[in-house]
């Protein structure tokens, strides 16, 4: 099912992907539609593998809690705090 959008393309765009169709032999859309076909699994393989390396919520807290940082070492916070 082919569903209607409306984009905004650069002149370069648009003068790149009129001269791919007119050499194919196609369509502006149906050549827009093949060249966004090829993008999104090229782009998809490397943006899911980068997602994969990034902790989830969970992760990056149990992970940063390990190794906690130690606050000032008494109980006057404030001195600290608000330089008083």
């Amino acid at each position: 099912m082919l569903v209607r959008k409306q984009i905004l393309l650069q002149d370069s765009h648009e003068y790149a992907i009129e001269e791919l169709a007119a050499l194919a032999g196609k369509s502006f859309s149906q050549m827009t539609r093949e060249l966004l076909d090829k993008a999104v699994k090229v782009e998809g393989k490397k943006i899911r593998k980068k997602a994969k390396k990034k902790l989830s919520q969970y992760e990056a807290l149990k992970k940063w809690a390990v190794n906690p940082v130690s606050g000032p070492g008494d109980s006057e916070y404030d001195k600290y705090a608000y330089d008083l």
